[in-house]
């Protein structure tokens, strides 16, 4: 029994260890060798993400695109390569949705930007000139969005937003045919600098350039050495040619300068679906590099899953692909025909840009293979996400782009703050108080729980708003709730005289199904609001519910291991002998025993 508490006190270190740790920094980044990077930053306190009403964020506005329908037929004897004709598009500057065969086998069905009569006629020639003759060329302007579409758009963006890490978005229809969407904590701009080594930078000169760049309300830290970090409201490419020119001019020689934007990277995977196409390819010389490419019907649409992971034989990152029953089977022909035959490829395109051509060296029968191309993490995970989203099914336009303030502000997260630590104060007090040294110990279990609390929610990574701070103070209440059933079913077994360590054990035996019984209820009633939040679109619900779950979760966890393991402790280091120490009443009672006096 002792060398199973030795090892849980262990354990319980660790995890306290590793919360303290998590955040004791602003920015968490940890690579995890053979898994994947640990990367975590939030704008809050401890480095926490907060939703829009507490931090704002980024504002898109995005209208259903109107579109061009081309029904196009060649004359007979043609052999038609989608390519040749998303081609002729690109150099008529015509953006293309879509290009797919139809029936008869020379008729294809092209999905294009909105069509003049003057362009229509452009593209008839230059496709008779660069890939065949014309037979038929037919357009139709298409039909104003349907509800369905606008609905199916809304649900792919929110999917695509979610794996993209912000959670607690806002994303609704406005309108017959615009999508607004609002990004908690993807506005601004960070501009990573380093200068030169010629340079002497200060962090005074250098907040003087960014406000001389204009850039009053920019924050400047120095990240180490030459190295400095500017965050700013979200710039465009000519406000950061102009930060680089400022900072130049009135500090020194830059080495390197890299702005990110949350808010583009955002917009790239909302309003983009990676095209992704498979061909087989036969090489005419030893080392390829003249070859033939054969459209075999393989592409994006026939995925049914995608995702960024590590090789586990070269450690690089790839994304991995499982194709649906269609696409397996064509797979599974392809690899069959050209298993290790030098003279043929696997070409593998994106967006009709190659990654990788590679041999196949076995018949895959499963339709799981993976992709490769020297991608970083962050690529391959974009690449995988554009990819398991689906394609939008009507396309959209960028229309408004804008940031949006906090509703409630600072000032509402420092009383939510405020508000945590006085309710959190006040239990301690009222514990110790009350329950004497067994209050010590919740005391002691509850600074854990919120340590824990915290630094899950930190790593997962939950975004905080008001509603979500209200369940997580709420939680305080549910973790004491255990800590109360358990002493009270001490006291009673002190009462009747038994010893401190065994009035410990049957407490806790006999207090568990009042303690799983309570918290199974809130479990529930979570998984009831997490259920109608995200299909009605209640994200202050969700945000509420998802805090709620995790701190009753961990308030379990404090209480039967935390508590319960610094209760043995202290029976073990000799506080049995003060067992008045342990109950409000100040010591056991005598009891009447049948038939006689005690």
């Amino acid at each position: 029994m002792r060398g199973r508490n030795i090892r849980l006190s262990i354990l319980i270190l660790i995890v306290l260890s590793l919360s303290i740790a998590a955040l004791a920094f602003h920015d968490v980044n940890v690579a995890i060798p053979g898994l994947t990077t640990l990367a975590r930053s939030g704008t809050g306190p401890l480095g926490l993400k907060l939703g829009l009403d507490l931090r704002g964020g980024g504002h898109l506005v995005y209208q259903a695109d109107t579109s061009t329908q081309i029904a196009l037929t060649f004359a007979g004897g043609i052999v038609f390569d989608p390519g040749d004709v998303r081609e002729v598009l690109s150099k008529q500057g015509i953006k293309v949705a879509k290009v797919e065969p139809v029936t008869p086998s020379n008729t294809f069905r092209i999905q294009t930007a909105l069509l003049n009569e003057a362009q229509l006629a452009g593209l008839r020639e230059a496709i008779n000139t660069d890939v065949g003759a014309v037979a038929t060329l037919e357009a139709s302007d298409e039909a104003k969005a349907t509800v369905e579409q606008m609905e199916g758009a809304v649900s792919i963006i929110a999917r695509r937003v979610n794996l993209f890490g912000t959670e607690e978005p806002i994303i609704q229809r406005f309108g017959d045919d615009r999508i607004i969407v609002q990004l908690p904590g993807a506005a601004g701009s960070v501009a990573e600098v380093e200068f030169g080594a010629a340079a002497t930078p200060t962090t005074e000169m250098v907040r003087e350039a960014v406000a001389g760049a204009g850039l009053e309300g920019a924050k400047v830290d120095q990240r180490g050495g030459k190295v400095y970090r500017i965050r700013a409201s979200t710039l465009d490419e000519a406000k950061r040619a102009e930060l680089r020119q400022t900072l130049q001019d009135k500090v020194g020689v830059i080495s390197t300068y890299n702005v990110t934007s949350g808010i583009d990277d955002a917009k790239k995977l909302i309003g983009i679906t990676a095209r992704l196409e498979f061909k087989e390819r036969t090489c005419t010389d030893q080392l390829c590099t003249n070859f033939i490419d054969r459209d075999i019907g393989l592409s994006g649409d026939d995925l049914d899953n995608a995702f960024a992971a590590q090789s586990p034989n070269t450690g690089e990152w790839v994304v991995d692909i499982q194709f649906n029953d269609r696409g397996a089977e064509i797979f599974s022909d392809l690899t069959r025909s050209i298993a290790n035959k030098s003279s043929y490829r696997i070409a593998v395109f994106l967006d009709d840009e190659e990654i990788i051509a590679p041999v196949a060296r076995a018949h895959i029968r499963d339709g799981r293979s993976e992709i490769s191309g020297n991608f970083t993490r962050e690529s391959a995970r974009n690449i995988s996400i554009q990819l398991e989203s689906g394609r939008l099914p009507v396309p959209l336009k960028l229309v408004q782009e804008s940031e949006v303030d906090a509703l409630l502000g600072s000032a509402s997260l420092q009383r939510s703050l405020m508000a945590g630590m006085v309710g959190l104060g006040l239990v301690l007090v009222f514990m110790v108080a009350y329950y004497r040294m067994a209050g010590v110990v919740a005391a002691i279990a509850l600074v854990f729980y919120s340590l824990l609390m915290l630094a899950i929610v930190k790593l997962i990574p939950v975004t905080l708003t008001l509603p979500g701070i209200a369940g997580f103070i709420l939680s305080i209440g549910m973790a004491v709730d255990a800590n109360v059933l358990i002493f009270e079913r001490m006291k009673e077994e002190i009462r009747i005289g038994r010893t401190l360590a065994s009035s410990m054990e049957v407490g806790f035996s006999r207090a568990w199904p009042a303690i799983r019984d309570g918290n199974a209820t809130i479990f529930i009633s979570c998984g009831i609001l997490l259920w109608f939040g995200n299909r009605l679109g209640g994200q202050l619900v969700t945000g509420f519910a998802l805090t709620l779950f995790i701190g009753t979760v961990v308030s379990v966890f404090t209480a039967i291991s935390v508590s319960r393991n610094l209760l043995q402790l202290l029976a073990w280091a000799g506080m049995s002998r003060q067992i008045n120490l342990f109950t409000p009443e100040g010591g056991a009672r005598p009891v009447a025993v049948a038939g006689g006096k005690q």
